[in-house]
């Protein structure tokens, strides 16, 4: 049964992008894009789930402005989106193998639904913040409660109406309906793209992640892992290393096309608001367009009034534009200067952090002595290094060409780098830099081309890619399958303990999980609420 309902979660926001796609056709009175366009060197098909989980996603923060996420007309409006399929129903023989692939790819990754749990952060405020946000429209200050909200990411938005009554299993089909859309996506260059870069690039990622399950302490080398329900991580990672590889091809080939400009832009700002470490992406992708020449306002203002829209839910949500850089924050009445103080101190410490001013040597030395950073860092650099000996190996080099295209990405990967180490030097926060890193060595490819093995080498790469998949899901996973493949996998929050702080707030007897409980705080403090017209605004003291 969880095979079949991942499916069924695939194909609603598969039909809620292309429904998405019909109705602009039918506003601009034209046939923009319909199954056959590409974008990108890429079929639509291989997108729509993405432009319908960017679509559902903004739909929803928009809407939390005025209702809360639990009204069923919230959902119900964004669902109506699918109908308009029917004015142009899919042609499922004339793209079969997409659709097959796709079958295949949820079959086997949603397996992981058999032996799952929630990461720990979900305890702490992931699940807390969506159950405001299902509950009450946009709060003034709401990071007040809990430092960590002002770090929500647009993942919420998307999980907020997913709840099936205790059951939160949905959730964690949000993760793995990414890492379906980028099987697919390097399972169609390795097919069928004439582009090298995209068709290198896709074989060698797909290398790295069977080389993950290898190595130091078993393996482990940076490649998207399931994590425990809900991270925004592996969603993260895929779109910064699907964006960067985009902003890379677009870098190569020297032109672009203004709807290709559009979609790259949505999905950059997707990614921003997945995670702000993806903000260098904005950077890179101006950089591109203005020398490529192709730099329009009036098309950018358009697109870009979602992040406008996002930021000014950041400032009444934090009093910051950007959460927590303080130099970004207003002084509104639901400023804390000490919420923002108290969320970078704990995250750089939690996430060893490099700080300023500190022995840099002493502080790698205690990053690496912790063992995932050490087993993590000693394997990608192990990969990384037989991906170069593997392109020496079985690559053909026709001429040489022109090395001043690798440095615009060598400095945005140091950029990233560098933010990385300064602000959350987790492992987990660096997937998508990792995995764009694995095609850097294919950047100047048009000069490249796999010495002839065997005439089925797609085949054997497609192959390849399969027997990674397979090994995403965890061990336990398929032995959960095995002993009962028909079940629906049931995830509920624990039940909690807490103590009273006062008359309206309780916080956690143990630890500092407040789960799904609103009328809980993590830590001991003085919460004010006052009221702005009809919306709730909470600010902090001691």
């Amino acid at each position: 049964m969880n095979i079949l309902f991942f499916i069924l979660f695939y194909f609603y926001f598969f039909l809620v992008g292309r429904g998405l796609i019909i109705i602009l056709n039918k506003f601009k009175k034209k046939v923009i894009f319909d199954d056959s366009t590409k974008i990108f060197d890429t079929s639509i098909l291989i997108f729509y789930p993405i432009i319908g989980m960017i679509a559902f996603s903004n739909s929803l923060f928009i809407l939390n402005f005025f209702f809360p996420l639990k009204n069923l007309f919230v959902l119900g409006s964004i669902t109506f989106i699918i109908f308009f399929n029917f004015f142009s129903l899919p042609r499922v023989k004339q793209n079969a193998w997409i659709y097959i692939f796709t079958l295949i790819n949820c079959c086997i990754l949603s397996i992981s639904t058999y032996d799952i749990n929630f990461q720990y952060d979900a305890g702490y405020y992931h699940l807390n913040y969506q159950n405001w946000i299902r509950e009450f429209k946009l709060i003034f200050g709401l990071n007040n409660l809990n430092g960590a909200f002002g770090t929500s990411s647009i993942i919420d938005y998307i999980a907020a109406p997913l709840w099936i009554g205790d059951n939160l299993i949905l959730l964690h089909y949000i993760s793995i309906l990414f890492i379906v859309f980028l099987i697919n996506f390097l399972a169609y260059h390795i097919i069928f793209s004439k582009n090298t870069y995209l068709y290198f690039s896709s074989i060698f990622l797909a290398v790295y992640g069977l080389m993950d399950n290898f190595g130091v302490g078993g393996g482990r080398n940076g490649f998207f892992t399931i994590h425990g329900i809900i991270k925004p991580d592996i969603s993260s990672g895929i779109m910064f290393y699907f964006s960067c590889v985009l902003l890379t091809y677009t870098l190569i080939k020297k032109t672009i096309t203004q709807k290709e400009i559009i979609f790259l832009n949505f999905v950059l700002i997707f990614s921003y608001q997945l995670k702000i470490s993806s903000a260098l992406l904005l950077g890179f992708f101006l950089y591109v367009i203005i020398r490529l020449k192709q730099f329009r306002l009036s098309s950018l203002i358009t697109t870009n009034l979602v992040l406008v829209i996002w930021s000014i839910k950041n400032i009444l949500l934090t009093s910051c534009l950007v959460f927590p850089v303080d130099f970004t924050c207003l002084n509104s009445p639901w400023y804390s200067k000490q919420s923002i103080q108290g969320l970078k101190e704990v995250t750089g410490s939690f996430n060893n952090s490099y700080v300023f001013g500190n022995s840099f040597n002493l502080w790698f030395n205690n990053w690496i002595s912790i063992d995932l950073n050490k087993i993590t860092i000693s394997n990608f650099l192990f990969s990384i290094s037989l991906i170069i000996f593997m392109k020496l190996l079985f690559v053909n080099k026709k001429n040489n060409s022109s090395y001043k295209i690798y440095l615009l990405p060598l400095f945005f990967i140091l950029s990233n780098i560098f933010i990385w180490i300064t602000g959350a030097a987790h492992p987990r926060f660096i997937y998508g830099l990792f995995a764009y890193i694995v095609t850097v060595p294919f950047i100047n490819s048009q000069n490249l081309k796999i010495k002839s093995i065997t005439t089925y080498k797609n085949f054997l790469f497609i192959i390849l890619l399969i027997f990674t998949t397979l090994l995403i899901p965890r061990l336990n996973s398929y032995k959960a399958f095995y002993q009962d493949p028909f079940k629906m996998s049931t995830i509920q929050v624990p039940v909690v303990e807490y103590q009273n702080i006062n008359e309206d707030w309780v916080m956690p007897l143990i630890g500092d999980q407040c789960w799904i409980n609103i009328d809980c705080i993590p830590y001991n403090k003085y919460i004010y609420e006052q009221r702005y017209f009809t919306y709730k605004s909470f600010s902090s003291g001691k």
